[in-house]
């Protein structure tokens, strides 16, 4: 049996993870439930920004391992005499996904119900040729039902306040595949969790100085992780973040149901190649499934490698990421935290 064999993930924390509202810069709710539920094992500490910080314990080099806690989301930026809310986008969502689509404004008083629009295509003016078929953010309005910029304040509705798409979890061939929007990266805040809860229990005993992050404002350039690489300044860092999949040529031969990945390089920097080689040979060490590959965009690593701290990304492969319907394999997600744990037990040794 492979490391861990009887461990099983929990599949309600994942779930409620997923469903919990937590916008780049309005990580409130998730960061929350997490506040919760590390309060049975110790202390945690919330810094300037929001970041969450566990000192998990544990003796050898200082490792911080991190997921980030925000969301891609919404931003209203206005109320028109109509009513409808004039929004922005936080983070990076295709255009292309979101007319039709059902969100949650979270307003000061409690959660409002609402849609983005699309014209419909019988009565859409001829486009031009090359023109796209579908209307920039900047031309889309959400709307709650209000008929008159007071009525949105009445519900609680003003600039600045966050939008959440309304998510829906999918499980797919008998449990095999989770689709939902959030997979990113409140998959990953659970994988750590699940970490720390083997740690307490004695299951995983580490060889490192553990310390656990939960960061904010990932989505908008590492913001939370910023933070934490000047005051922390951690012997090694890990990013537990989702890498997208699947496409060859720039992540080779990666695949849903592969396991999970170390991250060799992406757009930000390279992996040290040390630093690589040995989380991938503490995973398969313990009979693991670990994949190596290259990716686009970046992690919360690249803020620690530009302080000065080696640093990787050990990832899960996520179909249709920063989509409403991020698609990830339960068994790769049951090996990211088998992976981690074997990393803090092997005390990332040469």
């Amino acid at each position: 049996m492979a490391y861990l064999g009887s461990f099983k993930p929990d599949k309600g924390l994942l779930e409620d993870l997923i469903l919990a509202p937590g916008v780049s810069g309005f990580e409130d709710p998730v960061r929350g439930y997490i506040l919760e539920f590390l309060g049975k094992y110790g202390k945690p500490r919330v810094d300037k920004l929001g970041n969450v910080v566990f000192e998990a314990g544990g003796k050898g080099p200082r490792l911080l391992i991190a997921a980030h806690m925000d969301e891609l989301g919404l931003l209203v930026t206005g109320v028109e005499e109509s009513g409808l809310l004039a929004f922005r986008k936080v983070g990076g969502i295709d255009d292309s996904i979101l007319q039709s689509t059902h969100v949650i404004v979270h307003g000061s008083k409690g959660p409002v119900p609402g849609v983005i629009g699309a014209e419909p295509p019988h009565l859409r003016i001829t486009r031009k040729a090359g023109e796209q078929a579908y209307k920039p953010w900047y031309e889309l309005r959400i709307d709650v039902g209000a008929e008159s910029p007071e009525e949105a304040v009445e519900m609680g509705i003003e600039p600045f306040t966050p939008v959440v798409f309304r998510k829906q979890l999918t499980y797919m061939a008998k449990g095999r595949y989770l689709a939902a929007r959030g997979v990113d990266d409140r998959a990953g805040c659970a994988t750590l969790m699940e970490l720390l809860r083997l740690v307490s229990n004695g299951i995983v005993r580490p060889r490192v100085e553990l310390v656990l992050a939960w960061t904010v404002e990932e989505e908008l350039g590492f913001i939370g992780a910023r933070s934490l690489a000047r005051e922390l300044e951690p012997d090694y860092f890990i990013a537990v973040d989702t890498v997208t999949c699947c496409r060859l040529p720039l992540t080779g031969s990666m695949r849903l149901g592969g396991g999970p990945v170390v991250r060799a390089m992406d757009n930000y920097y390279v992996t040290p190649p040390r630093l690589a080689k040995a989380v991938y040979r503490a995973g398969s060490a313990r009979g693991l499934q670990v994949q190596v590959a290259t990716a686009g965009g970046g992690t919360d690593a690249a803020a620690f490698h530009y302080s000065g701290v080696p640093s990787v990304a050990v990832s899960v492969p996520v179909q249709y990421t920063h989509s409403l319907v991020e698609k990830m394999h339960t068994g790769d997600y049951a090996g990211w935290t088998r992976l981690l744990a074997a990393i803090v037990e092997s005390g990332l040794e040469d």
